[in-house]
């Protein structure tokens, strides 16, 4: 046995080297080690360590023994790395193996650089084929999967985050020309998904997209948003993933899996109306200044919205209509709604040329809660119960009880013949139509609402009652 030491005294370790707790000590280069053993010399009769570093070559055993533990450590480095580079026991590959070897090394420098050409790279390379071979279907190749995900996830793809990629898309559907109205939503709804989600679009998943969704809750009362609502907002947000896919900002697998998100299951809940009893209490506790917007509501069936946007010169008394503009519509469509001489008799009282039929200052981004909550609280001193779009609704059933033509009602509400049909038919009867649209200011004002209506009454060559067309069979 040999050693690199040639002094015929003991060397002692210079105490700045720190000798490892536990021994054998291990030196690795990727799936190769070699091992330093502490052991104990004599020279003269005096003890000192020694260390041997031990590995295989040509397979045999070899050690070689150190005084110095540095320099053992820098020896069991260098054969590790020679031996995981293949450099001993190279007499064991055979000449093919060794030609396959050298090649595999040069194919490696070229692509990862003369630096990392080592058969421990090699190693590594190797684990990690088998581990992503496992998971790959039977005959496809890591070349197939590399080029699928370029396609799927090019590296020149823009980093965006939410919030940029929804002003982005808000932006593009006002310059296409939607209405304001869309827009509006637009902001609202997708501006509370950018504030959940403050992290880069690629970095959404169907799942916490669904997850949010389906949480939801009414920012009045906590309570859980109805599914109509979850499934109006999977809508735009689709729409926005599919924008984001057309400028290159997402992955299209990333935008058909929000496509596919399902919408939650409607709790088919009964529509709500009101009485002709409760409409006129609510009517009698009603502040002045918004009956005109609670009697176009209740008797002309506008949204809340849309009367909330009604401007006085857009109520043409003389000809009998109301005319929301596409600009106003949720629907982004011009629509004639008709007067009936009930709703003629609460409104020409508070009749002006222009201005704002709603007196209510509304947020713009959520146009006629401030009139909803009027009303509302009209509602509790009348001791009325508050029904969601009740007045819309109670405007569609009665009209449809007393046209019995629902494509007619619906061109008048803006909604589509099969929602009015499956929504609304058979909710009111002929007689409680009636009585609806009968419900006129109280008599102490008759006299001088009668006095007032005769001018805009006599202005319509027509029978009372006719272009409103309560007789219509």
């Amino acid at each position: 046995m040999k050693s690199s030491s040639s002094a015929t005294s003991p060397a002692r370790e210079a105490k700045s080297v720190r000798l490892p707790k536990t021994w054998p000590y291990v030196v690795r280069s990727g799936d190769v080690t070699v091992k330093i053993y502490r052991n104990q010399g004599h020279v003269r009769g005096e003890n000192f360590p020694t260390y041997l570093v031990s590995y295989y070559a040509g397979g045999k055993r070899q050690l070689r023994r150190f005084v110095d533990f540095a320099k053992a450590s820098a020896e069991a480095s260098r054969v590790a790395e020679q031996k995981a580079q293949g450099a001993l026991g190279a007499a064991a590959l055979s000449a093919a193996d060794r030609v396959a070897l050298e090649q595999a090394l040069a194919f490696l420098a070229k692509t990862e650089g003369l630096g990392n050409a080592t058969v421990s790279r090699l190693i590594d390379i190797v684990r990690d084929y088998a581990a992503a071979r496992a998971d790959l279907p039977a005959g496809v190749t890591l070349a197939e999967t590399a080029q699928f995900y370029q396609q799927k996830h090019p590296a020149n793809m823009p980093r965006k985050s939410v919030a940029e990629v929804v002003a982005q898309f808000i932006a593009d559907r006002r310059s296409a020309g939607c209405s304001a109205v869309h827009v509006q939503d637009l902001e609202i709804r997708l501006g509370q998904f950018a504030k959940a989600f403050s992290l880069p679009i690629g970095a959404v998943s169907a799942p916490l997209v669904q997850q949010w969704v389906y949480g939801l809750k009414n920012h009045k009362n906590g309570k859980p948003t109805a599914a109509r609502t979850k499934e109006n907002m999977i809508r735009q947000l689709v729409s926005l993933f599919n924008f984001a896919r057309r400028q290159k900002f997402l992955p299209a697998e990333l935008a058909l899996e929000i496509s596919e998100i399902p919408a939650p299951r409607k709790q088919h809940a009964p529509i709500g109306i009101y009485t002709a009893a409760e409409m006129r209490a609510l009517l009698a506790a009603t502040d002045r200044a918004i009956i005109p917007a609670l009697a176009i509501a209740a008797f002309a069936g506008l949204r809340l919205a849309e009367v909330s946007r009604l401007d006085w010169r857009d109520v043409r008394l003389a000809e009998r209509l109301i005319v929301v503009g596409a600009e106003n519509a949720k629907t982004a469509a011009r629509r004639l709604v008709p007067i009936s001489d009930n709703l003629a008799a609460w409104l020409l009282p508070h009749v002006q040329t222009s201005g704002p039929v709603n007196p209510c200052e509304e947020a713009a981004t959520n146009v006629g809660n401030a009139l909803g909550d009027r009303i509302e609280r009209a509602g509790v001193r009348a001791k009325v119960n508050w029904k969601r779009n009740g007045f819309r609704h109670s405007y569609i059933s009665y009209r449809v009880a007393v046209l019995k033509d629902v494509p007619a009602v619906a061109l008048e509400c803006g909604n589509s013949p099969q929602v009015i049909f499956s929504n609304y038919r058979a909710l009111a009867t002929d007689a409680e139509a009636k009585e609806w649209f009968s419900i006129s200011p109280p008599p102490a004002s008759a006299a001088a609402t009668a006095v007032a209506l005769a001018p805009a009454l006599a202005a319509i060559s027509r029978e009372p009652g006719e272009a409103f067309n309560f007789r219509r069979n």
